[in-house]
């Protein structure tokens, strides 16, 4: 068995024959041709991942506009219910009381339940979504309306579990609103 090679001498640990002048090969190129091929792949899952990455942008932006527009639908069908009962804006945007009559009163309490239902699930989508750039505007939004509907803030101080995103932008002192 012939000894490792010393100082300057290289061992050459397999030979092929290729062609037909019996040309040899080195291992080495073989190696070098696996090493160009790894190479290869390894640039081609970088750009693999580039454009997975621009997909998943533009996926999430998508997402975002979706919700967006799912959540205001919904307000949209709520205000459309307001219509029907004239007087009842008054109650979400004014700080108008519950009205005494019950029929009156019934119909705005259950236009407050599907408001408190838009408003909590509107959260609940623009902090799912990512790329929303909607979610501060109607976080304010929500604000505004609990502080500014003395039906809707008494009905989510009574019911906090009903709608779980709501009662931390209640505002801080109660107003004068109870069912």
């Amino acid at each position: 068995m012939p000894a490792w090679p010393g100082p300057g001498r290289v061992a050459v640990l397999s030979r092929h024959c290729c062609g037909e002048g019996g040309e040899t090969l080195d291992w080495w190129s073989a190696e070098a041709a696996g090493v160009g091929v790894a190479a290869l792949a390894l640039a081609v899952s970088v750009l693999s991942i580039l454009y997975l990455a621009r997909q998943t942008r533009i996926s999430n932006a998508v997402a975002a506009v979706s919700a967006n527009d799912m959540v205001l639908r919904s307000l949209r069908e709520v205000h459309a219910l307001m219509l029907q009962y004239p007087g009842s804006r008054g109650c979400f945007y004014d700080g108008k009381p519950l009205p005494e009559e019950a029929d009156q009163r019934e119909a705005i309490v259950t236009i407050a339940e599907l408001l408190a239902d838009v408003l909590s699930s509107g959260i609940h989508v623009h902090r799912k979504v990512p790329d929303s750039t909607s979610a501060a505007p109607w976080e304010a939004y929500c604000r505004y309306t609990l502080a500014n509907s003395p039906v809707l803030e008494a009905l989510v101080r009574t019911h906090p579990e009903w709608w779980f995103y709501l009662p931390p932008l209640l505002p801080a002192e109660s107003s004068r609103g109870t069912l």
